[in-house]
């Protein structure tokens, strides 16, 4: 496990190797040494970059009789040690997230891992749920797991990234590295759209004859789209000098007596948000003429 710490190289001798003897380690170019214990065993601690730099562990121990006679025992040890850390990468198939969108979101690790919940995933501005069960390919050992992001309700923020955790291992109980996606984008606040009111043109603001004008006012948060009148479609047109204000006309013709003018305005945002307001007209239209008659009176 790479943690940084050195990590103990243990043994055991035989022969007349006796307790107190010298184990001498040499990995990767550098020597380690140790005293063989009462139970003829030893551990030598040894640095984890040298372990993780070779492929062998030569280990000897040397032994002398009364006489003086000396003898040395000599062993290559093959070293498989896992002291590489997981690594992992995190992906959106959306970065531009508007009202009622979602986003899959595919996190990819180097290799197998152990511990890995939603739990270790942030996400502004969204929840991530829906994890799945690991895939792994079989030639490379890449692991990935995948999980929805939905962006939450009413927010508006240019700058967000899913950021991974480290408490996550790999298999060999290496600890995992940071990760974060790019960065992606919610934009899920409505235009706004408010009428404020409806008149004509005529003598009574609430009644039209032919040619009359009738004109409905209102403020959108966002540019508008289409608006219509009675089922006309009309232009918006903004107020000078007053932010996000519009007035829109249709004038009255005489095929439109006793029609409708109720009011549907559309905008959208740079996001694709959409908003329709609709608004129940004040106007009642009546384009027909009184009619009059007279009579005169025998003159007798």
């Amino acid at each position: 496990e790479l943690n940084g710490s050195d990590i103990p190289v243990t043994g055991s001798v035989g022969g007349d190797a006796k307790a107190g003897d010298t184990v001498t380690l040499t990995v990767n170019g550098h020597t380690y040494t140790g005293a063989v214990s009462n139970a003829l065993t030893y551990s030598i601690n040894v640095s984890p970059t040298d372990l993780a730099a070779t492929g062998t562990i030569a280990a000897s121990v040397t032994t002398a009789d009364l006489a003086g006679n000396t003898a040395t025992g000599n062993v290559s040890h093959v070293v498989n040690l896992d002291l590489i850390a997981p690594t992992a990468s995190i992906t959106l198939s959306d970065t531009a997230l508007k009202i009622g969108d979602t986003a899959t979101v595919t996190i990819t690790f180097s290799e197998a891992v152990t511990g890995f919940t939603l739990a270790d995933l942030t996400a502004p501005n969204g929840v991530l749920s829906n994890l799945s069960a690991a895939s792994i390919n079989p030639v490379t050992g890449v692991v990935t797991y995948t999980a929805t992001f939905t962006p939450t309700a009413n927010i508006e923020d240019t700058t967000n990234v899913v950021s991974l955790s480290t408490e996550y291992t790999d298999l060999n109980g290496n600890s995992g590295t940071i990760a974060a996606s790019n960065n992606y984008v919610v934009d899920t606040l409505a235009p706004v759209i408010t009428v404020n009111g409806e008149v004509s043109n005529n003598y009574r603001p609430t009644l039209a004859k032919a040619n009359d004008v009738i004109t409905v006012s209102f403020t959108s948060t966002d540019p508008v789209t289409s608006v219509t009148i009675g089922g006309h479609v009309v232009s918006a047109t903004p107020v000078v000098g007053v932010l996000n204000t519009y007035t829109a006309s249709y004038t009255v013709t005489t095929n439109d007596n006793a029609t409708s003018t109720d009011v549907a305005i559309t905008s959208q945002d740079a996001a694709g948000n959409s908003t329709t307001q609709n608004f129940s007209g004040l106007v009642t239209i009546d384009t027909v003429a009184p009619t009059a008659s007279i009579t005169v009176d025998n003159v007798t």
